[in-house]
């Protein structure tokens, strides 16, 4: 039995507890009629982060997640990663897939917006688009941020040319789907690089597979742990595409 296999296996039980409660907390929120966490952190953010501060707003939403409800945001920790991945390719243009609440907008879009980029964010859930427009507003980026309600198969006839960087953090059952729609749409470019958001905690072996591979990427696997779960195991893919 590999290290890997055995710390999973380890972690079975906290794991469980995790998705156990998640679910439970979004059942609550459906049959109570309590204001969902993406409502209530958008109320929390719009009360208590400074109008026009992008860290400010990060902050705010950080210590919701740790001290009232839990948010699938990328988190401080997995944003640093994401972070120097973008400054390492000097990414100017860049596309995210699956937006959540707007936090990886927020901290993408603040540097993009020191360097004269642009993000093109894409989000499926139509409440969650809402939530993540306030709140990249609040965070005096709306210039810089560009979203589009819809999927990478919906709207990638209006993407135009390629990326320097692209953000994975959608439904992990489409990360290599997705991927290929990119490469076959040449929205890639030889350096673009590629970060995939929690592949040490969800089973996306055909994703992995593929970047590390098929000889179109560089690939490594950046260990962390799951957003404001610092028990649970975690890690983000970076890939940058050779062609």
């Amino acid at each position: 039995m590999t290290m890997t296999i055995r710390k999973r296996l380890t972690a079975l039980p906290q794991i469980g507890w995790f998705l156990g409660q998640q679910y439970v907390t979004r059942l609550v929120d459906r049959y109570v009629h309590r204001q969902s966490r993406e409502e209530a952190v958008l109320a929390f953010v719009l009360a208590q982060a400074t109008r026009g501060s992008p860290q400010s707003v990060l902050q705010a939403m950080d210590l919701f997640a740790r001290r009232r409800r839990w948010l699938q945001n990328v988190g401080p920790r997995k944003g640093a990663i994401l972070m120097q991945a973008l400054r390492d390719a000097q990414a100017r243009r860049v596309l995210e897939i699956g937006s959540y609440c707007g936090y990886s907008a927020t901290l993408m879009g603040e540097y993009l917006a020191g360097c004269g980029g642009q993000l093109t964010a894409i989000e499926l859930s139509r409440r969650n688009a809402a939530v993540a427009t306030r709140i990249v507003e609040h965070a005096g980026l709306a210039a810089v941020v560009s979203f589009r309600r819809g999927t990478l198969e919906s709207e990638i006839g209006a993407l135009g040319a390629p990326f320097d960087a692209v953000f994975l953090d959608h439904w992990k059952d489409v990360y290599l789907p997705d991927l290929r729609r990119l490469e076959d749409a040449g929205l890639l470019r030889p350096g673009t690089v590629v970060v995939a958001d929690n592949v040490g905690f969800f089973d996306v072996p055909d994703y992995l597979d593929h970047v590390r591979h098929s000889g179109r990427y560089r690939s490594r696997f950046e260990r962390a742990s799951v957003e404001y779960q610092d028990a649970l195991e975690d890690g983000v893919e970076v890939s940058v595409f050779t062609g």
